[in-house]
């Protein structure tokens, strides 16, 4: 926790005396900022979790939350219990998200993490279904060009 210093002069009993104060500042809860990287292709309803992210910034045990998709869960530390509930996270700490993908082709599941208030786009973390293989077939049909010439 960061200590700030004030010094000042108080006038008592006909005397200037110097004194010292020292007064803690308020704890920071808020993180740097992190980005989960979302993923592409993922199979159709399947669990999918995200990287780790490293949180770093704070200086006191900061509160972490998940919401979006019904299937959104996070864990801390690599431990593997995934929960939903809010709970709280200290400097160093690493943090996964995770969720079911959709069962349906080409298609977005959000998780957004909050920690310590901060919140945004960078913070959630996607992944988007394959594509149905039997419509998409002449998308990778290859082709070719032949050139005549007389």
């Amino acid at each position: 926790m960061a200590i700030g210093i004030i010094w000042g002069e108080i006038w008592n009993e006909a005397k200037w005396n110097t004194a010292i104060w020292a007064q803690a500042a308020g704890a920071d809860t808020t993180p740097d900022q992190f980005t989960f990287t979302d993923q592409s292709g993922v199979a159709l309803s399947s669990t999918i979790t995200s990287a780790a992210i490293t949180v770093t910034g704070i200086d006191a045990p900061a509160a972490i939350e998940v919401s979006g998709d019904a299937s959104s869960l996070y864990d801390i530390n690599g431990s593997s219990t995934f929960v939903s509930t809010p709970g709280t996270v200290n400097n160093g700490d690493t943090v996964r998200a995770r969720h079911t993908s959709s069962a349906s082709y080409l298609t977005a599941t959000n998780t957004a993490v909050t920690i310590g208030g901060v919140s945004g786009v960078s913070d959630t973390f996607t992944s988007i279904t394959e594509g149905d293989p039997a419509n998409s077939a002449f998308l990778y049909r290859p082709f070719s060009f032949n050139w005549w010439s007389d």
